[in-house]
């Protein structure tokens, strides 16, 4: 589940700093497609839903929620997709899930839209479609879905529908971040830390890294394990680089092995021992409930 879209690899642990091309990137637990297990969005984050999650029925509510749905409820409709889309209470069905799915989306439920995007952005059930991925994209981020929001952010970066312009990706990264968003706070680190779409500012980088990389952005933990291995926005200290890369690393960051061979072979054991007990200890950041979804 990791797409990159711009690339900047940071390297060395020393006098080292993120380089990258003229637009920042995407990557690691930025686009979460639909898979052959649909991704369904339940608020300001994307969650591989599994029933009982929010927006799935429980199975004794199924009756209720089809009647509900085919009376045009908008919510409900949400919930059959959801259900079709997860084989909850009913046989698994992506063809039904989306034909459920489009009709909340018709009614302007947001989450639907940005699950109509994901379908066509990845194919799931339904034939790839850019154009159309970013029509439903845009309805559901002007509705201030973040991981709508976000998937606007990455056409801007690619260039993909639309014209490509660092400066609109920004803002766009910069909504979805706000409400949270994962993916966007780290891709906003890296507009910062490398001037892409706004003035450089590394320290704000850095922000926005740690608070991706608080939720277990495996990319964000990197590169903030590359700030303070560097003392880039923030003070060196090798301790927490350490903790960093160890955390980036369990979480699939290739270049965290490299940065960690390197400066093992400077810091102590009493530090690496410090860092190990730290990564060990640390917890991931839980957002708030999503809240209910409305319509505008």
């Amino acid at each position: 589940m990791t797409t990159q879209v711009m690339n900047i690899t940071a390297r060395r642990t020393t006098r080292t700093r993120w380089t990258g091309a003229r637009i920042g990137l995407v990557v690691m637990g930025g686009l979460l497609p639909l898979l052959s297990l649909p991704i369904v969005v339940t608020g300001h984050q994307t969650r591989s839903a599994q029933p009982g999650h929010a927006g799935t029925p429980a199975l004794q509510d199924l009756a209720a929620v089809r009647v509900a749905a085919e009376q045009g409820d908008a919510a409900a409709q949400n919930q059959m997709a959801n259900a079709y889309a997860y084989g909850t209470g009913v046989p698994e069905d992506l063809n039904e899930a989306l034909r459920w799915f489009r009709r909340a989306a018709e009614q302007r439920f947001a989450i639907a839209q940005t699950n109509l995007g994901l379908a066509y952005t990845y194919g799931i059930g339904i034939a790839p479609d850019a154009k159309q991925a970013h029509h439903w994209f845009r309805l559901a981020a002007d509705q201030a879905e973040a991981t709508a929001q976000y998937h606007l952010a990455v056409a801007y970066t690619k260039g993909a529908v639309v014209a490509q312009d660092a400066a609109r990706a920004v803002e766009w990264f910069q909504r979805a971040a706000d409400q949270g968003h994962a993916g966007a706070q780290y891709n906003l680190g890296i507009a910062y830390a490398n001037g892409l779409g706004v003035t450089e500012n590394v320290s704000a980088g850095v922000t926005w890294f740690q608070l991706a990389a608080d939720q277990g952005h495996a990319a964000a933990q990197g590169h903030l394990g590359i700030a303070y291995a560097n003392g880039l926005g923030v003070p060196r200290d090798t301790i927490t680089a350490v903790q960093w890369y160890l955390l980036a690393g369990d979480r699939g960051f290739a270049p965290a092995q490299e940065y960690l061979t390197e400066l093992q072979t400077i810091v102590s054991r009493a530090d690496l021992a410090e860092a190990m007990r730290r990564a060990r200890e640390w917890t991931p950041t839980e957002l708030p409930p999503s809240q209910p979804e409305t319509r505008r």
